[in-house]
C-alpha cells in the first residue's frame, strides 16, 4: 500500500471496484478476495455498503457482483464537464487574449466553486492546473457569480455554516453577503474586491442553461491595481457578450 495513503481503510474499499473491468465485469466475494489477498468477510462487508450505496448491485442469477448505476452516474458528471470544457475553452482563450487575464471556469458543488480549468493570454506563460481546485462561493467573483443564480437554500446553507475570513476584504456578515447577492442580481455581474486573495481581484459572470439553472461559472482575475471601475465594466461587458454566445449553445 502507496505510503501517502491517509485512510487505509477506504483505499482498500477503493480497490474492490478496481477489480471490475470489460473482460471481467461481474465478480463473486471469493474471486475478489483472492485477487486483493483480503478476508472474505471483509470483502463482504466492502461489497455490502457498495451495493447500498448503489456503486454495486447482484446479478440474481448468479449472484455475483458488478459496477452500479452510480458509478454511471459519476461517469456522466465527468463526461459533461470534460464536453463543457470542450466547448467553453475557446471563449476562454479569447476572452483572455482580449484582456490580457487569466479566464477561469468553474461548477458550484456543495457550497464551493470546483475549478474545470483556466486560460491565460497567449503570450504568458501558462497558469498552474486549476482541476478539481475547489474554493468558497461566497467569496470569489466566480462564486459569487453562481451563488446569485442558485435556489435560495443554497445561500441560506452557505451562511448557517458561517462566513469564514480569508482577507481584511472577506464579507462575513449575513446581511452584507445577502445585500451583495442582490447587487450581483441587479448589475448582471459579480466582483471579487480581494475577499480571497489579498491583491487579486475578479469579474465573473453565471453560465445558464433555457431553463435558467446555472451550468457553471466563468470569470476573469488579475492584480487589483488594474481593475478600476471603468475596467470592470469593459471587462463585465465582453464577459456578457461571450456568456450569450456560451447560452445560446446550452
Amino acid at each position: 500500500m502507496p505510503e501517502e495513503i491517509k485512510v487505509k481503510s477506504l483505499y482498500k474499499a477503493l480497490r474492490v471496484l478496481d477489480c471490475f473491468s470489460v473482460n471481467q465485469p461481474e465478480l463473486g466475494i471469493t474471486e475478489i478476495s483472492e485477487r486483493l489477498g483480503l478476508y472474505k468477510s471483509n470483502v463482504h462487508n466492502i461489497v455490502d455498503t457498495f451495493v447500498k450505496a448503489g456503486y454495486l448491485e447482484q446479478n440474481p442469477e448468479n449472484e455475483k457482483y458488478r459496477l452500479g448505476m452510480k458509478i454511471l452516474e459519476l461517469g456522466h458528471v465527468i463526461s459533461s464537464n470534460i464536453n463543457l470544457r470542450k466547448l467553453i475553452l475557446p471563449y476562454m482563450q479569447e476572452l483572455a487574449d482580449f484582456t490580457n487575464e487569466t479566464v477561469y471556469l468553474g461548477i458550484p458543488n456543495e457550497g464551493e466553486v470546483i475549478y474545470l480549468d483556466s486560460s491565460s493570454p497567449k503570450h504568458q506563460l501558462s497558469t498552474r492546473s486549476m482541476l478539481g481546485v475547489k474554493a468558497p462561493l461566497y467569496c470569489t467573483g466566480i462564486g459569487k457569480a453562481m451563488l446569485a443564480h442558485l435556489p435560495e437554500e443554497v445561500l441560506q446553507s452557505i451562511i448557517a455554516k458561517g462566513l469564514n475570513k480569508f482577507t481584511d476584504h472577506t464579507i462575513t456578515e449575513p446581511e452584507m453577503l445577502l445585500q451583495e447577492i442582490e447587487e450581483i442580481r441587479t448589475r448582471g455581474y459579480s466582483i471579487d474586491n480581494m475577499e480571497h486573495e489579498f491583491g487579486i481581484k475578479c469579474v465573473g459572470m453565471p453560465i445558464l442553461n433555457k431553463k435558467k439553472q446555472v451550468v457553471a461559472g466563468i470569470s476573469m482575475s488579475g492584480p487589483s491595481l488594474r481593475y478600476d471601475d471603468e475596467k470592470i465594466k469593459e471587462y463585465a461587458a465582453r464577459l456578457k457578450e461571450i456568456v450569450l454566445v456560451l447560452e445560446d449553445k446550452m
